[in-house]
């Protein structure tokens, strides 16, 4: 009984314990039966844990090993994932910046085109008045040439006639005035038509330039004009890719971010799994030795009891 109590303090059985108290209460053939029963107990207990145990050698420890190389393949896909996630995020954010600057520069060439639209229209209205004043002056220049002409004919004609008189008339009249108006006025024909011509030509020349300016400008405007709208029709069709290459990549970023919770979800899901595998089998293989220690102890203090209640003395 002594004995018993021992090994039942000694290992916190609370069974070994009461067995030791109904010695001392109950006559040694039902002690023997209750002796028989734990000790069966016992041996069923410490049985079924070395069975757990090889279980948890073999099997489990398989079932933890595919269960971490598993987490470790899904670990391996989270990481690929987030640099596609961030890979996907760059490209947006990129395609989307591109696409507000394309749109800028057509919104700023479109202004640029109306502006210069204004001033080709000015340019030429102010043409068409600086043609129009020259003309004027060319047209006036030659009405005076016309009547300078016209008076220096006359006067030619005057001094021929009055040169053509008859002889007799000619003795008898009294000789002109070398310094005749007629006379002068016909000397300084010359020099005053020459003036007249040249004026008007260096006109004339004024207006060709006038056209010929007016010419070039609309030919600059027109290239410029032709430029623009290539340009414009090119970012156009640029910012209409992009725009179909943004809407794949938010598409795909989409499809992204649902991978990545489902396989956030199957990694947690994994390790939940992984921690029960070592919380079924952690403590039985940890505490093995110990614990089979224990229960052999416990049944040799039984059989020992038993021995010694069926006669044994053991040498004493």
């Amino acid at each position: 009984m002594e004995h018993i109590a021992e090994v039942a303090r000694r290992n916190g059985n609370t069974a070994l314990a009461a067995l030791a108290v109904r010695i001392q209460l109950d006559v040694f053939t039902k002690v023997k039966e209750m002796m028989d029963k734990l000790l069966a107990a016992l041996l069923k207990q410490q049985q079924a844990e070395y069975d757990k145990n090889e279980k948890c050698k073999k099997k489990n420890k398989k079932d933890i090993d595919v269960t971490e190389d598993s987490i470790k393949e899904g670990a391996d896909l989270k990481a690929d994932l987030g640099e596609k996630h961030q890979m996907l995020t760059g490209t947006i954010s990129t395609l989307k910046k591109e696409i507000d600057e394309l749109k800028a520069d057509v919104k700023s060439m479109e202004i640029s085109l109306k502006a210069a639209g204004e001033e080709r229209k000015a340019q030429n209205k102010l043409f068409q008045v600086s043609v129009s004043d020259q003309r004027a002056v060319i047209n006036i220049l030659n009405m005076a040439n016309k009547r300078l002409m016209d008076f220096y004919a006359a006067s030619l004609v005057q001094v021929n006639v009055h040169n053509q008189q008859t002889p007799g008339a000619a003795s008898s009249a009294p000789p002109p005035s070398p310094k005749g108006a007629g006379y002068a006025k016909s000397a300084g024909a010359g020099g005053a038509l020459q003036l007249l011509a040249t004026v008007i030509k260096d006109a004339e020349v004024v207006e060709i330039e006038l056209m010929k300016t007016e010419q070039k400008s609309q030919q600059d405007y027109a290239q410029s004009v032709q430029d623009a709208t290539n340009s414009i029709e090119a970012d156009r069709s640029s910012i209409l890719t992009k725009t179909g290459e943004l809407v794949e990549n938010k598409a795909a970023l989409s499809e992204t971010e649902k991978e990545q919770l489902l396989n956030q979800e199957e990694l947690d899901k994994l390790n939940e799994l992984l921690k029960a595998h070592h919380a079924e089998c952690d403590y039985v293989m940890k505490y093995f030795d110990i614990r089979q220690e224990a229960w052999q102890e416990e049944m040799d203090a039984i059989k020992d009891a038993k021995a010694i209640l069926s006669g044994a003395d053991f040498g004493n």
